[in-house]
This record gives C-alpha cells, sequence and structure tokens, in this order.
C-alpha cells in the first residue's frame, strides 16, 4: 500500500515538474521570439502547478497521517513534500521572468548582454539535471547541480556589473535594463531552487544533509 502510494505522489511530482521546467523555458525563451503569447501560456501552466502543490500537500500529509512511514519511505514522502514547494516558488520565478521578457521583446539592448543568454542556458540545464537527478536519485548528478550553482552566481555578478555600466551610458534605456536586472536575479533564484532540489535528492538517496556544509562536501568531486 506505501509503494503504491509513493508511486502516486513520485508520479504527480514529475507531472508538476515537467510544468515547471516548460514555464521557465518559455518564460526566457521569450525574449528571443517574437511574439508576446508566452505570458499568457506561462499563467496558465502557474495555475495548474499551483493546484497540483495543493494536490501533493494533501497526499503527503494524508499518507503521514494514516501510513506512519518509517525511515527511506518517510524521508521519500517529506523530500517530495519540500521539492513540491520548490517547484511551486520556480513557478512563480518563472512568471516574474515572463513578465519582464514581455517588456522587452524584439529589444535590441538583449544583444549587449551575451551573458543572459549564458546565464539562460545553465540555469535550464541546472534545473533539468537536478529533476532527472531526483528521479533516478542519482547522488552524483545531483552533487553536480549543486557545483554549477557558483557558476551561475558569477553569471548574474557579471550581468549586474554589466548593466550599471550600460545604464551609466544609456540612462534612457534605465526601465528595461530594470527588466533584464529583474531576469538575472529570477534565473539566479532558479539555480537556488534546483540546487534545493538537488540537496534534498541526496538526503533523500543517502540520508545526508548537505545543505549546511555543502562546500565540504562538494569539494570531494574537484
Amino acid at each position: 500500500m506505501i509503494e503504491e502510494k509513493k508511486n502516486e505522489l513520485k508520479q504527480l511530482l514529475m507531472a508538476q515538474a515537467t510544468l515547471v521546467e516548460k514555464m521557465v523555458s518559455m518564460a526566457i525563451g521569450g525574449l528571443y521570439n517574437t511574439g508576446s503569447t508566452f505570458l499568457n501560456e506561462v499563467m496558465v501552466f502557474e495555475q495548474r502547478v499551483n493546484q497540483i502543490e495543493m494536490e501533493l500537500e494533501n497526499k503527503c500529509t494524508s499518507i503521514i497521517a494514516l501510513h506512519q512511514p518509517e525511515a527511506k519511505d518517510l524521508r521519500i514522502i517529506l523530500m517530495i513534500y519540500k521539492i513540491n514547494n520548490d517547484l511551486e516558488r520556480l513557478g512563480d520565478q518563472a512568471v516574474n521572468i515572463a513578465e519582464s521578457a514581455a517588456h522587452l521583446v524584439e529589444s535590441p539592448i538583449i544583444q549587449d548582454l551575451p551573458e543572459l543568454l549564458t546565464m539562460k542556458e545553465a540555469t535550464l540545464k541546472m534545473l533539468k539535471d537536478s529533476l532527472d537527478a531526483f528521479a533516478r536519485e542519482d547522488v552524483l548528478a545531483s552533487r553536480k547541480v549543486c557545483l554549477a550553482d557558483n557558476f551561475v552566481d558569477d553569471l548574474n555578478r557579471q550581468i549586474y556589473k554589466h548593466l550599471v555600466r550600460l545604464m551609466k551610458a544609456n540612462p534612457h534605456n534605465i526601465d528595461q535594463y530594470m527588466h533584464v536586472l529583474r531576469i538575472a536575479k529570477n534565473l539566479e533564484r532558479v539555480g537556488d531552487l534546483s540546487t534545493n532540489i538537488a540537496e534534498n535528492t541526496i538526503y533523500l538517496a543517502e540520508g545526508k544533509i548537505i545543505k549546511h556544509h555543502a562546500e565540504q562536501e562538494l569539494t570531494q568531486l574537484t
């Protein structure tokens, strides 16, 4: 019985993850495509993600109350509960990105920030890799996701410094630059939340918490 319940939770979580991955990809992709219909599509996806979040919360709570799982069974349910929350927050980041991207469609200033495209690709890879690692309970892949977060943080700092220079040189474009800054910050949060998923996967697989001493754990890979 508990095994069936866990599989049901996993399937629902992966369905939510698929929607969130599409949302983030669609939102940031809007910067580089013509048209702004992507914003409405992202908002539709968000409603479904929010519905799944509430459904998963209720199911997790009910399973714990009725079946009193122990050991790894309990870890799986708790991690699904936590990742569910992270996925809902990722959906929020996607909405934020889409809203700002809608203001920048076909804007030439995007061409002045090639590092934003690099950041986009890096964060989308982090998200995909973290979700794939969770599905496989892959500890090594999860640790690589944690390491990738440093690269995304560096890109966010580079974009911030670049934007400051651009704002000084082109003060009439400050509104648009602020939208780019918002997108970069939300992409950085996508990286952070992907790291959370990876850390929770490690706990799920090994029962080991790395969140507060991740540096010691991750240096073993270098």
